[in-house]
């Protein structure tokens, strides 16, 4: 058996030595202790892996996976979910060798990946309770998928396509994007209309489109603004409305960055659950549960943004995406939960997205929700579509 050495920097105590050499165990573990175990029962612990991967790689870093031959499945999966983290998985060349292996000890399920750039080596690992890879195959495993739509240096509020086209929000402006003959985005503004307006923005303007059939309109604090697409107009008034989010509200107030319900219940964003029911970030980004009837039932842990997925998998939701802070204060990190009864279980998938997200919105018709981050690093705005992915 060969026997790697790694260099250790930073300690974490007696639990870090244990996950460490249960991923060095799942690495160097021997073929047939693999071969043991059934193919469905590391699947759910995929998508943990997979975010666990790319956060150890460079945006659109190319990468060769592999596992062993009985675990094709989880193989499969890992591989489906890198590409909308970041990572590309390709047959030759690439930047990267990653390989990855499952196995079981008396206690828990363990995958690992080994990954190997250059002269470096990482090791990455996802567990789970041992005897729950059975149940949860019977289940869909669920994941967070991250889509990239558009990119700009100049400050972007929110994001929507139509006919073929995107809009992006700006603080003073709205731009058309074109597209190229084969329906792709160009990333080429085909057309802009400023945003006339008497009112100042606070520090953290936040903005929302909607598409409807005659166009298009655009929420700003307490501004909205109507146009066409063609020709490309755009007609903006100070005047305050209730915003398309599904949960009644008074419109964003040009002073304040929140909204109220006509209760007087203060939030930040809602997350659409089932039943007329949905989770807000209120007040000190505490989540909170409210009925049908916009009555605060439950709280939960804290959060900075939060959008949901009633109808993703079946009848095996709602789910619930929520994101917090990373602890650079450079990145944020979404993570999926699956709301039940007044709480918030989480599941193993989180991706961690190039900056600080700045908005999360979803329109109540829509099946994904649109990310807005801003990338300091790279002195960026960058626009994604979040789904949701489930596999059984």
């Amino acid at each position: 058996m060969k026997v790697l050495s790694f260099a250790v920097v930073g300690g974490h105590g007696r639990e870090w030595w244990t996950r460490f050499a249960a991923g060095a165990l799942v690495l160097a573990a021997a073929a047939s202790q693999a071969r043991a175990q059934s193919r469905a029962t590391f699947v759910d612990l995929a998508p943990d892996l997979a975010s666990k991967i790319a956060a150890e790689l460079s945006p659109a870093t190319s990468i060769r996976l592999s596992f062993p031959s009985d675990q094709e499945r989880v193989q499969t999966e890992v591989a489906r979910l890198l590409p909308s983290l970041g990572v590309r998985v390709v047959e030759t060349g690439g930047d990267a060798n990653v390989t990855g292996s499952c196995a079981e000890n008396l206690r828990e399920r363990v995958c690992g990946a080994s990954i190997v750039r250059a002269d470096t080596r990482r090791v990455v690992m996802a567990s789970g309770a041992r005897g729950a890879g059975a149940e949860t195959a019977r289940e869909s495993v669920v994941a967070i998928e991250v889509r990239p739509v558009y990119t700009q240096r100049a400050p972007m509020l929110d994001v929507a396509e139509v006919g073929g086209r995107l809009l992006v929000l700006s603080p003073d402006s709205v731009s058309l994007v074109g597209e190229t003959a084969a329906g792709n985005l160009t990333g080429r503004v085909i057309a802009s209309q400023p945003i006339r307006t008497s009112r100042v923005w606070p520090r953290d303007t936040r903005g929302l489109l909607r598409t409807v059939a005659t166009g298009f309109e655009a929420f700003l604090p307490g501004v909205v603004c109507r146009g066409t697409v063609t020709p490309f107009t755009l007609a903006c008034a100070d005047e305050g409305e209730p915003w398309p989010l599904g949960l009644d509200n008074g419109g964003l107030t040009p002073s304040r960055n929140t909204f109220a319900t006509p209760e007087g219940l203060t939030f930040y964003e809602a997350a659409p659950l089932d039943a007329g029911r949905w989770l807000v970030v209120g007040e000190h980004g505490v989540l909170t549960f409210l009925d049908a009837q916009r009555r605060a039932t439950a709280r939960a842990e804290s959060a900075d943004h939060t959008t949901g997925f009633p109808d993703a998998c079946g009848a095996d939701g709602p789910y619930v995406v929520t994101a917090s802070r990373g602890s650079q204060a450079v990145a944020d990190t979404l993570r999926l939960a699956r709301a039940d009864r007044g709480r918030l279980i989480p599941l193993p998938s989180a991706v961690v997205v190039p900056g600080v997200l700045t908005s999360l919105w979803r329109t109540p018709a829509a099946r994904e929700a649109t990310a807005v981050v801003h990338d300091f690093s790279a002195g960026r705005y960058e626009a994604f579509h979040l789904t949701l992915s489930c596999a059984r």
